[in-house]
């Protein structure tokens, strides 16, 4: 009751909600052969609590098709299903940019199937994961109602990933802005 207590007092003193998110797709190609594909799909919903405080919810999916080497022997279907609630601070404003750190809890249900053509066998393998991270991104409010959104790494991230009947395996990221976790979004500010 308390929870919903605390909800509902933010959202009276909400001033803005937004909705929007992220999609994605990607090519892998060696020596001109595809190796596969990836799609990704997360939107996300949101309130401004106040100017520099918001809370929000990505709901996603996401899946993977490719071989694993560059002789095709082995095919990989991956497919994951995320929800990460999250608080944003916006730390500067510049105009029309805005600077924020996402603190996310996220958790992620997957499936890797894989099929070797050499053995002629299959794989099914399920796993859990979840984590919690600190993510720095950029907001350019293009007008009132449009933004453009850009996520990149984290500051600091734990994440414990377990498969099913298998032990845990941790990770811990410091500074850890790759560009290979990179992501663009957009925004719809009522």
């Amino acid at each position: 009751m308390t929870m919903v207590a605390a909800f509902a007092a933010l959202s009276m003193n909400a001033q803005d909600y937004y909705v929007g998110g992220a999609l994605g797709f990607q090519t892998q190609s060696y020596d001109g052969d595809n190796l596969g594909n990836t799609i990704m799909f997360m939107p996300e919903v949101g309130m401004k609590v106040d100017d520099q405080w918001s809370i929000g919810v990505v709901v996603g999916y996401g899946n993977t098709k490719r071989s694993k080497n560059a002789t095709g022997t082995v095919d990989l279907n991956t497919s994951v299903f995320k929800i990460a609630p999250y608080a944003r601070y916006t730390a500067f404003k510049f105009g029309a940019v805005n600077v924020f750190a996402d603190g996310v809890f996220s958790l992620v249900s997957g499936n890797q199937e894989s099929y070797n053509a050499i053995t002629n066998s299959a794989d099914d393998n399920k796993y859990t994961k979840w984590g919690i991270a600190i993510q720095p991104g950029i907001a350019y409010n293009i007008s009132d109602n449009f933004s453009l959104v850009a996520k990149f790494g984290n500051l600091i991230g734990y994440e414990n990933s377990k498969p099913d009947g298998g032990k845990a395996t941790t990770t811990l990221d410091i500074l850890s802005l790759s560009g290979n976790n990179l992501s663009f979004g957009f925004y719809y500010n009522f």
